[in-house]
């Protein structure tokens, strides 16, 4: 599924509010939870998941690799439920 399936799906249930508008509020949402990630905090969505970023440590020895970040996502039981009926 697209960013744009999404906004195609959210139109055709709500015919309040243009495509435009439901594509900017999509992405909207989807720069605050990028932001949000960047400054180190975690993003809870009640019902879908939690994300979170964590740094790795460095290793060092002959083969030698910085720190990175890396993205972890975990989902909620209810998810899981809806997943695997």
């Amino acid at each position: 599924m697209t960013k744009r399936d999404i906004v195609q799906r959210c139109y055709k249930k709500n015919h309040d509010f243009s495509k435009s508008l439901t594509e900017k509020v999509l992405n909207f949402i989807l720069e605050e939870i990028a932001l949000s990630l960047n400054r180190g905090e975690k993003v809870k969505l009640s019902g879908f998941g939690t994300w979170s970023v964590k740094k790795t440590s460095k290793k060092v020895g002959v083969r030698f690799k910085p720190s990175k970040k890396l993205l972890y996502y975990l989902n909620t039981p209810n998810l899981d439920a809806k997943i695997n009926r």
